[in-house]
């Protein structure tokens, strides 16, 4: 998450870390992520692989991701995708249009969002939810919503998480939830920032659901960065039950 796993993902995404684009600014980034699941006691198993090209020009940013899973566990949702969003800069990373391809459960399934001025304005869900099992999601809560990837590529960037105080407001598609930025730890030893969230469902969840996915029903978010001049990304944590997930960058 994806949020389905997408949601995941997600992940992923650039540039920032290192380079705060301005409006006049023009990159080329490629990256690629490694996303592990871990139990307690048990060392973690790599699950995922995400490759990811972001464009930068001008105030336009174009993003692109391969999700491919690597090793099988029972806990964790095998997810192969691949997806794309474009949009603006405006301060944060917001989107105008998401599209995600991708095998679950051996079938295939496919989620578009078309946004304007903020505004979730079309959803596309191949195949379509019965969403008379599912909890409301209206008008309303789909205001100034971003896609996962578009959340995660926010997040990346230390300076647009606003001293770890920010509130993203996400939709994938289906689930709908915020994550709250609440909490920033300095540890010295480490030479670290970490920045603490909490996870809040909103609407598209089934009653009484257990998510087997950490993306969309976290217990905890914490993203991690070096605590310098730079503030350059180091990790992504999130937790569900007794499923950590853990995301870092293949260097």
């Amino acid at each position: 998450m994806l949020l389905n796993k997408t949601s995941l993902f997600t992940y992923i995404l650039v540039l920032f870390f290192f380079i705060s684009p301005t409006l006049a600014d023009t990159l080329n980034q490629e990256r690629k992520f490694n996303i592990y699941a871990k139990l307690s006691l048990v060392p973690k198993i790599k699950i995922m692989e995400i490759s990811t090209s972001l464009n930068v020009k001008n105030e336009k940013f174009y993003y692109e991701f391969i999700i491919n899973s690597k090793n099988i566990v029972e806990f964790v949702n095998q997810i192969d995708g691949k997806g794309k969003v474009e949009g603006f800069i405006n301060k944060l990373y917001q989107p105008s249009k998401y599209t995600y391809r991708y095998i679950r459960k051996k079938k295939e399934k496919y989620v578009e969002i078309d946004y304007d001025n903020n505004k979730v304005v079309k959803v596309t869900n191949i195949p379509e939810f019965d969403n008379s099992k599912l909890s409301a999601v209206t008008n309303e809560m789909l205001v100034d919503t971003i896609d996962p990837s578009s959340f995660f590529l926010n997040v990346l960037d230390f300076n647009k998480i606003g001293g770890c105080k920010n509130k993203f407001k996400i939709f994938d598609g289906k689930r709908r939830y915020d994550v709250v930025f609440n909490n920033l730890i300095i540890n010295q030893d480490k030479g670290t920032i970490e920045c603490e969230a909490e996870q809040i469902r909103l609407g598209g969840y089934k009653k009484n659901e257990k998510v087997g996915d950490v993306f969309a029903a976290s217990d905890y978010i914490k993203i991690i960065y070096k605590n310098d001049e730079l503030n350059s990304f180091v990790g992504y944590e999130a937790k569900n039950g007794s499923i950590k997930i853990i995301i870092d960058e293949i260097n």
